[in-house]
C-alpha cells in the first residue's frame, strides 16, 4: 500500500529512508543537516511511501525572492526522485501536482533548477525556463592577498557552527537585483556537506566569505553579513598573484558596472520559474548558488 506523507524530519524511519533514497539517487544524505539542527520547517518532504519506505518524494523549500528590491514569497522544488524499482508509475507527476495545488495560495511564484537530461518534464506544470547569467571580473592589477585577515571556519567545532548560525541570522540579501532571504538552512546545507573547505571569516569585514580558488579563477560563492560589505576591497585581499578572474556565484549588485556577463554554459542546470503574476523584464541576474536546493 502506498501511503502519501509529508513533513516528517523528525520521524526516524521515514527520515532514514529518505536518506537512503536521495543517497541512491544523488549521492547526497541529510542526516548531519538534520542533527545539527538546521533541517528546519522551511524544507519539507512530500513523499509516497511503500512497506515504510520512501519511494519517490519531492520537496519544498519556503523562502523570498528579492527581484529589484521587491520582496516575494516563492517556493523552490528540489530532491525530485523515484527509486529506480518503481519509475515509470508516474509517481513524479502525481506529487508536483500535489505540491503545486497545496501552495499556490501560500506563494508568488515556484522555481526549481534542473539538469538538461528533464528540460521536458517541468514545461507540463506550466513552468518556463529562464537564462540565467555568469558575472566575471577581471583581477586587480596589485592584488594584496591579505589572507591574514581571514580565518578558516571549521563546521565540526561549536564555536564556529554558532558563529555561521549567528551570521545568517542576521545576514541581508547579497543582491537586490535578484537575491534571496529566509535560506539559512540551505546555506547550513551547503557548508556541511559541500563547501567545508571554502568557509572564512573575514575581520575587516565582519562576515563570513564563502569562496575557492581553481587554478588562476577564484570562485565567489557567498557573503554573509548585516551589512554591505565593500566587494572590491574584499577581492582585492582574497585574490592571489596567480588569480586573473573572478567568477560570482550570485548577483554582484555593487559593481554590476564592472563586471562582463555570458550566459550560463550548456553544463548548469536550468532554471525553471512558474510565476503566479507577470515578472515584467529581468535584468541579467544569478540566483545565489547557496540558495539553490
Amino acid at each position: 500500500m502506498i501511503i502519501h506523507s509529508n513533513d516528517y524530519r523528525n520521524h526516524d524511519g521515514y527520515r532514514g529512508s529518505f536518506n537512503r533514497l536521495s543517497k541512491l539517487v544523488f549521492g547526497i544524505e541529510f542526516e548531519a543537516w538534520y542533527q545539527k539542527g538546521a533541517w528546519d520547517d522551511r524544507y519539507i518532504c512530500h513523499s509516497f511511501v511503500a512497506d515504510d519506505e520512501v519511494i519517490a518524494n519531492v520537496s519544498v523549500s519556503k523562502m523570498n525572492l528579492v527581484i529589484n528590491g521587491e520582496c516575494t514569497r516563492a517556493l523552490q522544488i528540489g530532491t525530485v526522485m523515484t527509486h529506480p524499482e518503481h519509475r515509470g508509475k508516474g509517481l513524479s507527476k502525481q506529487l508536483m501536482e500535489h505540491v503545486l495545488d497545496t501552495y499556490e495560495d501560500t506563494c508568488d511564484l515556484f522555481f526549481l533548477f534542473a539538469n538538461r537530461t528533464v528540460l521536458e518534464f517541468y514545461p507540463k506544470f506550466g513552468f518556463a525556463t529562464f537564462p540565467e547569467h555568469q558575472f566575471h571580473l577581471n583581477t586587480p592589477d596589485e592584488p594584496q592577498a591579505n589572507l591574514i585577515s581571514l580565518d578558516k571556519l571549521d563546521v565540526s567545532t561549536k564555536e564556529h557552527w554558532n558563529l555561521i548560525k549567528q551570521k545568517l541570522s542576521s545576514r541581508r540579501p547579497i543582491s537586490k537585483h535578484f537575491g534571496v532571504t529566509n535560506t539559512e538552512g540551505l546555506f547550513q546545507f551547503y557548508a556541511l556537506n559541500v563547501f567545508q573547505e571554502c568557509l572564512y571569516y573575514s575581520h575587516p569585514d565582519d562576515a563570513i566569505i564563502v569562496f575557492e580558488h581553481e587554478g588562476d579563477l577564484m570562485h565567489l560563492y557567498d557573503i554573509v553579513s548585516d551589512k554591505e560589505v565593500d566587494i572590491e576591497a574584499l577581492v582585492s585581499r582574497i585574490t592571489t598573484e596567480q588569480t586573473r578572474q573572478i567568477r560570482f556565484h550570485f548577483t554582484p549588485d555593487q559593481i554590476i558596472d564592472k563586471v562582463y556577463t555570458e550566459p550560463f554554459g550548456k553544463h548548469e542546470d536550468v532554471l525553471f520559474i512558474k510565476s503566479l503574476s507577470d515578472l515584467g523584464k529581468l535584468p541579467a541576474f544569478c540566483i545565489p548558488k547557496l540558495a539553490h536546493a
